[in-house]
């Protein structure tokens, strides 16, 4: 019996294990059918960080990931839920409806339209069917992204003019299903002049790869004419060419969609691996990142901007990165869950960014950077028994002494650490706090209350950051945590970088830290050229255990 033989008076009790199984297989192949009909529908998305953009209300939104791991698609079906109006059932309850707001214009701008566009990006929204012989059991075809019941006549050819590369759908009512207009899809490249871009108003703009400034500009413009709810979204991989002119994205995306101080609350940033899609073939992505330069792999695998290329502490990361105790180094795992490298088992997840507990028992060292014409930079950072560091505050504080003072009472009143040891910049330290004034910031904080020692500045409480970012052997995790109330500690760590320059013989290059994103680095530095320990009696000589064969030759404890 198969399944339109079934009527009201068929008795199911009654059918043979042939007829169940047969009716079985005529519902799954209905399912397929519908699955591939309504793709839209049915649609999942690959993990919860690219889920965000579904979420997200702002006027800019940046999908930084590596090849393959689902920027681009997760992108185009954000557009076509507006486009269309239907929302796929896993978001149905999580999906803003705010941005559903009638008929849009959207605009997809790619590199090429001859090899991107039709072979790549049209493929992924297009419904079409193979007139061939088909396969057993039913057509062969492709259902895209555009639901068949949005096209006209649900046809693509009707819906889709070549000539203007438009693409016209219905907008349908979510919860009714009524047609309320037809949304238009149009679709450029960053071949055509920005002159090309400028008319017209957009209401979601969707970046495929980098375009250039000018035509950035173009599409901001007409987006701007959108109104309330419009967005531009740029998907994209880093180039892994230094002089490739990506700059700009970094200074005007990226960078405002990152914590700390320059956070723009209007732009939204999702970074995402390749090796988050899981329905990419895992042990191929490992293969290949054992073949890539360390450059390459920052850039194609996790989608870091090569920008960060010259970073001082390369290794920290504020998500979760797989760890090699073997290689000594970040690594892709196989799906053995064993380094793609070197084969080793001796593998964990690591991440520097963590809630890490306050706990009133463990010494505290307060760092300050202070400054007359910025605000006075501080840190808060707690030793634990295993001689762990764990940043657990900080504060930009405007003014003089008295509101250091004031900020520094109030976070520790909630730290409620009641031993806490004081360090300061030496250079700032020991200089003028004003023109006028024949007093040095030291004794300026001291006059109000604050005792802060002249931290050492040498360079080798740089190098001793990094031994503490790498994962310790014995207890397979980093020495040094930050916690994520700490934003600004976390966005300069990621972009301190080195800054080369010439000697004044004009002969060699050598390296020297940018004076740009460089106040908690440096506070770091100060606390690793002091070397507090947990100790239980007052200030001695730095745990030898833990040290040993590191090459520091001073420290000093903390009473616990």
């Amino acid at each position: 019996m198969r399944l339109n033989q079934l009527d009201r008076t068929t008795d199911l009790a009654k059918l043979t294990d042939e007829q169940i199984l047969a009716l079985t297989q005529d519902v799954v192949s209905l399912q397929e059918l519908d699955r591939r009909e309504n793709a839209l529908y049915y649609y999942q998305p690959a993990n919860e960080t690219v889920g965000r953009i579904h979420q997200l209300t702002v006027g800019t939104i940046g999908v930084f990931g590596g090849n393959g791991s689902g920027k681009t698609e997760h992108a185009l079906v954000e557009g076509i839920i507006r486009a269309t109006g239907q929302i796929p059932e896993s978001l149905r309850v999580s999906y803003p409806r705010e941005k559903l707001q009638g008929p849009i214009h959207m605009r997809v701008v790619c590199e090429s339209l001859t090899t991107v566009l039709d072979p790549i990006i049209l493929p992924k929204l297009q419904y079409w069917e193979w007139s061939g012989l088909p396969p057993q059991g039913g057509h062969q075809g492709h259902w895209g992204w555009v639901p068949r019941y949005c096209l006209i006549e649900g046809d693509w050819k009707k819906s889709y003019d070549k000539r203007t590369r438009i693409l016209r759908v219905f907008y349908r009512n979510d919860i009714t299903q009524k047609i309320e207009g037809v949304s238009s899809i149009q679709f450029m490249s960053y071949d055509q002049d920005a002159s090309d871009f400028a008319s017209g108003t957009v209401n979601y703009c969707l970046h495929d790869e980098p375009p250039s400034h000018s035509i950035w500009k173009e599409n901001r413009a007409r987006v701007m004419r959108g109104g309330k709810g419009s967005v531009m979204v740029l998907s994209m991989t880093w180039p892994d060419n230094p002089a490739s002119p990506v700059d700009w994205i970094f200074n005007e995306v990226y960078d405002k969609g990152q914590p700390g101080i320059l956070r723009d609350k209007d732009v939204e940033v999702i970074n995402i691996f390749s090796t988050m899609n899981p329905h990419l073939d895992q042990l191929e992505i490992a293969k290949r990142s054992s073949q890539m330069t360390k450059l390459e792999r920052d850039s194609r695998i996790y989608g870091m901007p090569i920008r960060f290329s010259n970073r001082i502490h390369p290794l920290f990361t504020d998500q979760p990165r797989t760890w090699c105790y073997e290689c000594g180094d970040m690594v892709i795992a196989s799906e053995k869950n064993e380094c793609a490298t070197c084969g080793s088992s001796y593998i964990n997840s690591i991440c520097h960014v963590e809630d890490v507990k306050v706990n009133i028992r463990y010494p505290c060292v307060c760092l300050l950077d202070p400054h007359p014409r910025k605000p006075h930079m501080l840190l808060w950072v707690q030793v634990t028994p295993n001689e762990d560091y764990e940043v657990v505050a900080e504060a930009l504080v405007e003014g003089g002494a008295e509101d250091v003072r004031d900020k520094v009472k109030e976070v520790e009143s909630s730290l409620k650490h009641y031993q806490i040891y004081r360090l300061m910049d030496p250079n700032m330290g020991a200089s003028p706090s004003g023109a006028t004034r024949d007093l040095t910031w030291q004794r300026e904080f001291e006059n109000v209350g604050l005792r802060f020692d002249l931290a050492d500045d040498s360079d080798v409480g740089r190098a001793r950051v990094n031994d503490a970012i790498k994962p310790d052997k014995t207890f397979m995790r980093p020495r040094l945590l930050i916690s994520p109330d700490c934003p600004t500690t976390i966005y300069q760590m990621k972009r301190y970088v080195w800054d080369d320059h010439k000697n004044p013989d004009g002969k060699d290059v050598r390296q020297r830290p940018k004076q740009v994103n460089d106040d908690f680095p440096t506070l770091l530095k100060y606390l690793f050229n002091y070397m507090p320990t947990y100790r239980p009696e007052g200030f001695s000589t730095y745990h030898p255990k833990r040290n040993a064969g590191l090459g520091y030759k001073v420290g000093r404890a903390v009473n616990a």
